[in-house]
């Protein structure tokens, strides 16, 4: 007789990180035309997703018993399935030609999506304390992001308002 955990436990194996190419991805540090330096700093990101999300659906698979509803493993499964696209989405960004306003942005969502996991995760399996590591993960992730999000900032156009001079002369036009 099949239980109610056995379907969910099934579903868990599921949403691991599926891109066939992941492994050789974040093995690879080698990224031509990578003169940006922002490549190292995806890969870093990638892997930090990646060793969370595994980490965190091997907890929620090992706490069935403390587990507040079936729910909460349908919660977890939900915010665990939008992780992999999201990866997929930061390796496309990672090819040429580099732009780093869209490598910010699917960072970021993957990061968010890693973070919702977490907290999910949290609630559903009653986590509290040892679990420094989790968030350890999350601020290293986050330093990477903040390089990023430095280069895509830089990559916009200078786009200050106009000075007092600009809109004296805009008064005299008219």
């Amino acid at each position: 007789m099949e239980t109610q955990s056995e379907p969910s436990e099934l579903e868990l194996d599921d949403v691991v990180i599926t891109n066939p190419h992941i492994e050789a991805i974040l093995e690879n540090e080698d990224w031509i035309e990578d003169a940006s330096g922002l490549m190292s700093h995806c890969i870093a990101i990638l892997k930090i997703c990646h060793t969370l999300t595994e980490k965190l659906v091997a907890m929620t698979m090992g706490s069935g018993a403390k587990m507040k509803t079936s729910a909460s493993v349908s919660d977890i499964i939900v915010v665990a399935k939008r992780i992999s696209p999201r990866v997929d989405d930061v390796v496309k960004s990672m090819y040429p030609p580099l732009d780093p306003k869209l490598l910010d942005a699917r960072t970021t969502a993957l990061l968010l999506s890693v973070s919702h996991l977490v907290l999910v995760t949290r609630n559903a399996c009653h986590l509290t304390g040892g679990l420094d590591w989790i968030d350890q993960s999350l601020s290293a992730a986050e330093e990477h992001l903040e390089v990023l999000r430095e280069a895509a900032l830089a990559s916009e156009p200078d786009k200050s308002l106009p000075g007092p001079e600009g809109f004296l002369q805009e008064q005299s036009a008219i």
